[in-house]
């Protein structure tokens, strides 16, 4: 999960309508939808896993992802939208959420979604021995939605 170098055509994207016409972005960003990952995780070790995301993008631009990460980790609906139209981003789906975005330059930046929502069931008391067990599974989840 990282920047994907796309078209400039990439960042014209819109929503489309239901007669498919296409339907402008409200510079509004949605929330990622309520997930879970079995076992359950703890806080500790979704900060963990957060912080190692964020600390190892090395593709795409740094600031871009600084901007993200500022979004992802606002404390408001508004302040997450400042963020993301003063760095000049645009959701790349239909869902507007920041799990895939555009810079002005047409690069793409996905976010994985425990960087952006916890888990329904974060649990206070670890679930599973090994906590490379836990990141597996939400490694798997990633994955799962993002096909």
């Amino acid at each position: 999960m990282g920047c994907v170098l796309g078209s400039e055509k990439g960042a014209e994207r819109g929503r489309r309508g239901e007669r498919g016409e296409r339907v402008a972005w409200d510079g509004h960003v949605r929330e990622a939808a309520a997930w879970s990952v079995e076992p359950a995780i703890t806080t500790e070790q979704l900060e963990r896993l957060r912080r190692e995301f964020w600390e190892t993008r090395i593709e795409g631009r740094e600031e871009m992802w600084q901007a993200l990460r500022a979004a992802a980790e606002a404390d408001s609906d508004e302040l997450r939208d400042e963020f993301v139209k003063a760095a000049g981003i645009r959701p790349a789906s239909r869902t507007a959420t920041l799990l895939s975005c555009y810079d002005e330059r047409g690069a793409l930046y996905e976010v994985p979604i425990y960087c952006l929502r916890a888990p329904e069931n974060l649990d206070a008391e670890p679930a599973c021995a090994e906590f490379k067990e836990a990141a597996r599974a939400v490694q798997m989840l990633a994955q799962k939605n993002k096909s």
